[in-house]
């Protein structure tokens, strides 16, 4: 495509991002790029990190798509003491349902279950969660109910929305059926698609989102 991208470009403005960021040590993290598909590979400290470093590479103009090969590498701690923190954490976060959600550690593996009302409660939980020291890996079993509406009504707000939040994408088609959203359609940047998709998830009476848009750069 005229104007794209090349993979070494992509490549280097994502090391300087890395090198430039003080949370990452100078190639800590491994970066292959093809095609402008990322994928990370190494061993970060934490999961937080492991999250930041794929939320970073998602940022970086020409990024299609993460493909996140990282490990964590932590210092093992008690997986009694690490549920008892996970449970404070969520019952301090305000956005996160009282007695919703449950979780599970298994050698590092923390695990969440239950079902809420909003894809921002489960999004609240996810980061209270993914910041504690000690977690190696984090397992959302986390549905979302949403509240019964019409699709057509759901259609409605869903695209008076997308030309209020991101007006300059023209090119996302989008359908409901039983509360399901289906994003179709191509977008200029992984942040684009986001937008998109939390959009749709933040669409009142919004049960589940499928996201088929794909990103062709610029």
């Amino acid at each position: 495509m005229t104007g794209a991208r090349s993979d070494l470009e992509i490549q280097s403005d994502l090391i300087d991002e890395l090198n430039w960021d003080p949370r990452f040590a100078p190639a800590e993290i491994g970066i292959e790029v093809d095609d402008g598909v990322v994928t990370l590979r190494g061993t970060v400290s934490s999961y937080a990190k492991l999250r930041a470093a794929a939320a970073l590479a998602a940022r970086v103009a020409g990024v299609k798509a993460v493909h996140d090969h990282l490990e964590v590498l932590t210092a093992p701690e008690d997986d009694v003491e690490l549920a008892r923190k996970a449970a404070l954490a969520l019952s301090l976060d305000a956005d996160v349902p009282e007695r919703a959600l449950t979780t599970t550690v298994r050698e590092g593996v923390l695990t969440i279950r239950g079902a809420v009302d909003h894809d921002y409660q489960r999004r609240a939980a996810e980061h209270a969660l993914s910041r504690l020291g000690g977690v190696r890996e984090l397992v959302m079993d986390v549905d979302v109910r949403g509240h019964t509406r019409e699709d057509p009504e759901i259609l409605s707000d869903l695209k008076s929305a997308l030309q209020r939040r991101v007006p300059h994408v023209n090119l996302v088609g989008f359908s409901v059926h039983g509360g399901v959203v289906t994003l179709s359609g191509w977008v200029r940047s992984l942040s684009d698609r986001a937008a998109v998709e939390e959009t749709a998830w933040r669409t009142r009476g919004v049960r589940h989102v499928v996201d088929r848009v794909i990103v062709i750069g610029t």
